[in-house]
């Protein structure tokens, strides 16, 4: 369930992760990467670091944000007497606790890996709404294949190339899936004006494939773990839908949706760092029906009824409006990035 017209918006805090993470994955994941591919950009070293070193900071707003917000989470779970919740704040928390043990080398990094995604999957379960919730349903299977495909290298005698590019290819093709069905997370069909937003963005993402495929499929790879090998007509549809998802969530002010489905897309699938996974596993309690009693819930001592029934009460009582007091490879390492060193 998202949140209500009526519901003031998220707290401060996931707002500033929200913006902390977008401006990281436009100017440092993005930008940055796609300029190092155009000759002659070399005139424009000081703009290009400011750039970067922009792109740098936000990282690290970011993951300074992720952690707090994650604790919440767990927090506000862990507390609560309501099963969906505790599920989640029991996830999230061992999730903490796995990736800070990463980051210490106390355990290895497949450990932290195949961790991760066993809490992913059931973070997602945890909030499963039926055919409403498919699209998340459909991230995780693509999120399970594109983490066994490359976990799935260095354990035992390890896969086969066959088996690793099969692998490669459900969690592409699941991806796409993804956004394809994003629509049915909205109570409603997306609007005519969302439709015109998603059809242009179809056109740009088509024509940026066909300009430069090689470039945006190594963009795709880096930052979202697939190696964007179907056709660029696929992510044209698949990317002007979700625009178009998140174009008609924004004006109906389902912020559960529209954070939930940014962090998703930040946050990409494969076992990339654990700042990445923990970007999805905050998008997936959003998106699970729990994000609104979390965001309600922030401060608050304890949830005791079903978020899926009942979001607008809490401890038996209707809740205060929420408070607002509240790397990529490469981008330098923090207390929240650890995973395989490619």
């Amino acid at each position: 369930m998202s949140m209500s017209r009526s519901s003031k918006g998220p707290p401060g805090l996931l707002w500033l992760l929200t913006v902390a993470v977008l401006v990281e994955l436009f100017a440092l994941r993005t930008t940055t990467r796609t300029l190092i591919h155009i000759p002659g950009t070399d005139r424009f070293e000081v703009p290009i670091r400011v750039l970067a070193e922009g792109g740098r900071l936000a990282y690290y707003i970011a993951a300074v944000s992720l952690i707090v917000w994650l604790t919440v989470v767990a927090l506000v779970g862990l507390r609560s007497r309501t099963p969906r919740l505790v599920v989640v704040g029991a996830a999230t928390i061992v999730f903490l606790i796995t990736a800070a043990a990463g980051r210490l080398d106390a355990l290895p990094w497949t450990a932290v890996a195949w961790t991760s995604l066993a809490l992913l999957v059931v973070a997602g379960l945890a909030g499963w709404q039926g055919v409403r919730s498919l699209p998340v349903g459909l991230f995780l299977v693509s999120s399970v294949a594109a983490g066994w495909s490359v976990l799935g290298q260095t354990t035992g005698e390890g896969l086969t190339g066959p088996q690793v590019d099969l692998l490669i290819w459900i969690a592409e093709f699941f991806l796409v899936l993804t956004g394809l069905a994003a629509p049915l997370l909205l109570q409603r069909a997306p609007s005519v004006p969302a439709m015109v937003v998603g059809a242009a963005t179809a056109l740009m993402v088509a024509g940026a494939f066909i300009a430069g495929a090689s470039t945006i499929s190594i963009l795709v790879l880096w930052n979202v773990g697939v190696p964007g090998w179907l056709p660029g007509i696929a992510y044209a549809l698949a990317g002007g839908t979700l625009m178009a998802t998140l174009w008609s969530a924004a004006r109906r002010a389902e912020w559960s949706i529209v954070i939930g489905l940014a962090l998703l897309a930040a946050g990409g699938v494969g076992m990339i760092s654990t700042y990445q996974t923990g970007l999805v596993l905050a998008g997936l309690v959003l998106l699970g029906g729990l994000g609104d009693v979390l965001l309600q819930a922030e401060g608050s001592s304890a949830a005791t009824v079903d978020p899926i029934r009942s979001p607008d009460r809490l401890d038996g009582a209707a809740t205060a409006p929420p408070r607002t007091d509240g790397l990529p490879a490469g981008a330098g390492r923090s207390v929240f990035a650890h995973g395989p060193r490619r």
